[in-house]
């Protein structure tokens, strides 16, 4: 009995150190479910390298996914399929305070279904915004998703039916994707690249 009851302790701890890095990257993004013209999209937005510190490499990223209709915001269920062709229907505009950069949403190397902004480096940790827009077959979409502070695990799930735009209906929003964040230096406290270049503009 014993013997038993050990398996399946290890069986449970096992599984939740498989599961943990799922649930995290669950949390590391933001997922909105669409009705686009009478079809759903299930769109999955975030950053590329997440946790996001200041210096880091990173990109706007965009999964998405003709969904399940049984289990629409599950990028995982059954039935689920990449979308693909987006990157000639939509680009990104990425902001920060009064500063913006509009980039295409290219496909990402071997991953169907995922598109990237060009790669950016944030220079001071503050709010991020990703502005999706263009035209969904025929459809003008434009909508803005932002950062949360504290991450995706404190934002509030929405099942309410909002009406974004002529034939753009939300059905569902969970999650969020978090905005960069300071960096901890050791032993000395960390200086961003910007710091320096004001530090060196300073002495010119």
């Amino acid at each position: 009995m014993n013997k038993i009851h050990l398996m399946f302790v290890g069986v449970i701890i096992t599984l939740s150190m498989i599961m943990s890095p799922i649930l995290q990257m669950s949390y590391a993004h933001q997922r909105a479910l669409y009705e686009i013209n009478g079809k759903d999209y299930l769109f999955v937005i975030g950053s590329a390298n997440e946790p996001l510190y200041v210096d880091d490499k990173t990109a706007a990223t965009l999964d998405a996914y003709w969904p399940n209709a049984s289990d629409p915001t599950n990028s995982r269920a059954n039935g689920t399929q990449p979308i693909t062709g987006l990157e000639n229907m939509l680009k990104v505009e990425i902001l920060a305070g009064d500063k913006n950069m509009t980039s295409n949403l290219d496909p990402a190397f071997g991953e169907v279904g995922k598109y990237e902004s060009e790669t950016f480096y944030p220079t001071v940790a503050t709010t991020f915004d990703y502005r999706i827009y263009g035209n969904i077959n025929g459809t003008n979409f434009d909508v803005t998703f932002s950062c949360q502070p504290s991450g995706g695990e404190s934002a509030p799930s929405d099942n309410s039916t909002v009406d974004i735009s002529e034939n753009v209906v939300r059905k569902a929003l969970q999650g969020g994707f978090g905005c960069p964040e300071d960096r901890t230096g050791f032993p000395e406290p960390y200086i961003s690249q910007l710091e320096i270049a004001q530090e060196l503009n300073k002495t010119e």
